[in-house]
């Protein structure tokens, strides 16, 4: 049968056929997927709040759709959302609650599909313990590059060996700050309490990790910065070693020096790629997080293992006495971490000398919180008019609030403590959640104008921090730290919008954002491209569990996925830490 109306030999009709096919793109072969409207991708429990975005400004009717019947459970109308992120419109699906796999569809829009389970968040869970057993530096059966760092380390005071084993990489490094890793106990004892079936794996990796902080801790009381960091430049420390740990405790090879010899090849055990401790103190909240993971520490094996529950809770009493004798009034962040770690010390020992330094905490404190339009945020200090915010741990000073009013329900100055954490909450987080379609929180308030800040009152406020400072990082620390706070506070203020904020910021970090982008690797969709670090090889490979730093901002305050930055893609502590608290408290 002739298709043409001239014979052509074999070759032409090929020719002649993809000719014709190229001249035709709109007979598309293939139907691509508009996967433009963003949820959780690690999905939702039974009773949580539900919600999704979709960009336009226009509202839609959305469904969703059981995946293997495709059956439409759900039928809804988005709204008109807050503009400060983008134009979106908000679809809520909460009242959805029956278990299964689905995806939400609006028109020629789909999201990625997502489970509700009342089990969802224990595969994210399950990750994050992975994730710090990957990082473990020592002789672990589980580090990446085990083993490693045996040798660590040398005191930059002295000279002399001190061993520092153990302990968790920090960020795409091989770092080991203290300030930085303290977190990873203070999530991992949160997630032994609320998983019985996983107290033994978690334990252990507890106890790993404690095994580095117990050995930073000074005889004063005091624990050391770090090790693996910047000694004399930046990053001079952040290396592999050769394991070799040289001759006995207390003796060292000594390298004559010439003029190009550093005090890291002068003070050396093994050889002279031996790490250098940084010997002073650090800062008082990280020194107050040591307190409170020696006191839960203690309080969690205190049944089980009398002899380390002792030595830790000794640890954390030393260096209280330590703390108190410095100017713990500093910021509100400092307060906040005190105020924790007296509250934990009184816990495990009922002494009431902690419960007093507790509640006068939260009494100086209150002299710190902001009256007005806005107000119900916390100033540097009590005589300061500069608003508090801290990357990394944004809301810890609302968590201990909490803490103490669940601790003592019929104590006198309890309304006092009510009053703080309503005005935080509802005065200062709220509305300011309101003012973005995905509620989430903001960075902090500024007291002079910032470049892309957003107009409050007298204060411009921002949601990541400013790019063109010098030092930036990307919000999931924040957002998480502020989940657990809200839904601490939920609770207590008998207010469900707190909890359902609580699970908003969950969403963001789990791929509800404007780059439809999980930032906890290993589950969900694009993710921001790994930085694998940069002074050391091999570098540091994906880690399953890893929680990154997050998104982050540009000038004008809008959000950026970057292009393998490390303020979004490294793998920091206080991010991971305060991720699994909140998928924690929320399933």
């Amino acid at each position: 049968m002739k298709i043409l109306p001239f014979p052509l030999p074999g070759w032409s009709i090929i020719f002649f056929l993809v000719f014709f096919i190229h001249q035709i793109p709109a007979q598309r072969l293939a139907r691509d997927l508009q996967v433009e409207v963003m949820i959780n991708q690690g999905g939702y429990l039974p009773q949580s709040s539900k919600q999704c975005q979709i960009p336009g400004s226009s509202e839609k009717t959305f469904e969703v759709v059981e995946v293997t019947s495709r059956q439409v459970v759900y039928k809804g109308t988005t709204t008109a959302a807050g503009t400060d992120l983008g134009m979106y419109t908000t679809g809520d699906f909460s009242s959805l609650a029956r278990p299964g796999h689905y995806y939400v569809r609006a028109d020629t829009l789909r999201s990625y599909p997502f489970e509700i389970s009342s089990q969802v968040y224990r595969n994210p869970q399950d990750l994050i313990f992975s994730y710090f057993s990957k990082q473990r530096c020592g002789g672990s059966a589980t580090g990446y590059m085990t083993p490693c760092h045996l040798d660590d380390g040398i005191r930059m005071d002295n000279g002399k060996h001190m061993n520092v084993t153990g302990g968790w990489h920090d960020a795409s490094d091989l770092r080991k700050w203290v300030g930085a890793t303290i977190y990873g106990m203070l999530g991992l004892v949160r997630a032994y309490e609320k998983n019985e079936a996983r107290q033994a794996g978690i334990l252990e990796e507890l106890k790993w990790g404690n095994q580095y902080f117990l050995a930073m801790q000074e005889p004063e009381g005091y624990v050391m910065s770090f090790i693996g960091g910047d000694v004399e430049k930046h990053s001079d420390s952040n290396r592999w070693t050769d394991n070799e740990t040289g001759p006995e405790e207390g003796e060292l090879k000594m390298v004559r020096p010439n003029a190009g010899t550093s005090m890291a090849d002068m003070l050396i055990r093994g050889n002279k790629d031996d790490r250098i401790i940084r010997t002073d103190p650090l800062d008082l909240t990280g020194q107050f997080n040591f307190i409170t993971a020696e006191a839960l520490m203690a309080g969690i094996t205190k049944k089980t293992d009398r002899a380390y529950s002792a030595r830790c809770l000794a640890a954390a009493q030393n260096c209280f006495q330590w703390c108190i004798q410095k100017d713990y009034l500093q910021n509100p962040g400092v307060i906040g971490a005190a105020l924790q770690a007296a509250l934990e010390l009184h816990k495990v020992t009922g002494d009431k000398q902690y419960l007093d330094f507790a509640i006068a905490l939260a009494s100086d404190l209150k002299a710190y919180q902001a009256k007005g339009e806005p107000g119900g945020f916390f100033y540097d200090s009590d005589t300061s008019q500069t608003p508090y915010h801290n990357i990394w741990n944004g809301c810890q000073h609302l968590i201990a609030l909490c803490d103490l009013a669940l601790a003592f329900p019929k104590h006198p100055d309890r309304p006092a403590w009510l009053e703080m954490i309503d005005a935080y909450t509802r005065d200062y987080l709220v509305p300011f959640t309101r003012k973005n379609a995905f509620g989430i929180v903001p960075l902090g308030l500024f007291q002079n104008p910032e470049k892309g800040g957003r107009q409050a009152g007298k204060y411009s406020y921002r949601y990541f921090m400013y790019p063109e400072k010098e030092w930036w990082v990307g919000i999931n620390s924040n957002l998480a730290s502020a989940g657990v706070g809200l839904f601490k506070a939920a609770g207590i203020l008998q207010d469900e919008n707190l909890k359902t904020l609580a699970q908003r910021q969950l969403d963001w970090i789990l791929g509800a954002n404007p780059f439809n982008s999980s930032t906890l690797v290993g589950l969900g969709y694009n993710h921001p491209k790994h930085f694998p670090g940069s002074t050391f090889l091999p570098r540091t490979p994906v880690i399953p569990g890893a929680v990154m730093n997050g998104l982050g901002g540009d000038e004008e305050d809008r959000p950026v996925i970057g292009d393998g930055w490390w303020q979004v893609s490294e793998y920091w502590t206080p991010m991971v830490a305060y991720t699994l608290w909140l998928l924690v408290i929320l399933g």
